[in-house]
């Protein structure tokens, strides 16, 4: 404390004389702040660059990634028509007293998924060959689906004959003069009705070098189980179609040949067709056709 000139003269002063203005004590104090900030955010940086080198953990893989050891067999999309032509397809479940995919040996494992592809693509003459292939293996490993294929081979059977006019089994003729389709039909051991049904119908009238397919010399016969009352149709030595009957057959087991009139054949012998299967085999069987009754 003193007193000390001033602007407006001599004045009283409460500071010392030897005291300073106490701007290094604001210095010090800022320098000390700034000091613990920076410690602070060096903390904080190193803080997160330690968990950013943290390895991430992968998610579990995708259920249908992940590797089971299986041949991959997947559902194959079905349309309506298929589904109601006794389709059957590898990637349904298996129906009682069938064996599981899986459990099957490897060829007939194979060949169900070539019979998939061919459904995949309606390729029905593979689909056709992989049936025959299937059902003619030694031993008989798809014995358990071999009704079910036999059906369905008759459903193809029937589209490659007047849908596709399997050259197997169809040819195709140039009409002669003096011919009638009645006359055409007969000269290749066919019906009329099979013939009528190769053209579309449209066999009423025929005329000079008009193109017409016909069935070439079938040779049908039909072997008639009594035991299972199912009738199976075979053409040129191989299965064609399989029919079930209606009832217990009452006629006598032996080899018969079918007359002029099927339909009283039919009843003589005591086999009864759904009207639907006796119109179909009416329509594809010559009189003279060989027709076993069998106690199988």
């Amino acid at each position: 404390m003193g007193f000390s000139r001033g602007p407006f003269g001599i004045e009283y002063n409460s500071r010392p004389p030897d005291e300073g203005s106490g701007g290094w004590g604001w210095a010090v104090l800022a320098i000390a702040v700034l000091t613990v900030v920076s410690l602070a955010w060096t903390f904080v940086v190193r803080s997160r660059s330690n968990r950013d080198d943290v390895p991430a953990i992968d998610p579990a893989p995708p259920a249908a990634e992940v590797q089971t050891g299986q041949e991959p067999v997947g559902p194959v999309p079905v349309n309506v028509s298929q589904a109601a032509e006794n389709s059957m397809s590898v990637a349904e479940p298996p129906e009682r007293g069938e064996v599981a995919f899986d459990k099957r040996p490897r060829e007939v494992r194979n060949l169900l998924m070539r019979l998939e592809e061919a459904r995949r693509t309606n390729d029905i003459e593979m689909e056709a060959t992989t049936i025959e292939r299937l059902r003619s293996l030694p031993g008989a490993p798809a014995a358990d689906l071999d009704d079910k294929l036999a059906r369905r081979l008759g459903v193809l059977n029937l589209r490659r004959l007047y849908e596709k006019r399997n050259r197997l089994w169809v040819s195709e003729i140039a009409v002669k003069r003096g011919d009638s389709a009645s006359r055409i039909a007969k000269e290749h051991g066919s019906t009329l009705a099979s013939l009528a049904r190769l053209n579309g119908g449209k066999v009423d009238r025929v005329f000079v070098g008009q193109r017409l397919f016909v069935m070439n010399h079938p040779r049908f016969n039909l072997v008639v189980h009594r035991r299972s009352r199912t009738a199976d149709l075979q053409l040129n030595g191989k299965f064609f179609r399989r029919y079930d009957l209606e009832g217990t057959v009452s006629g006598e087991a032996g080899a018969y040949e079918l007359p002029q009139s099927a339909r009283s054949f039919w009843a003589s012998a005591g086999i009864r067709l759904k009207t639907v299967d006796r119109n179909e085999l009416e329509t594809l069987l010559p009189a003279g056709t060989s027709v076993l009754i069998s106690e199988m």
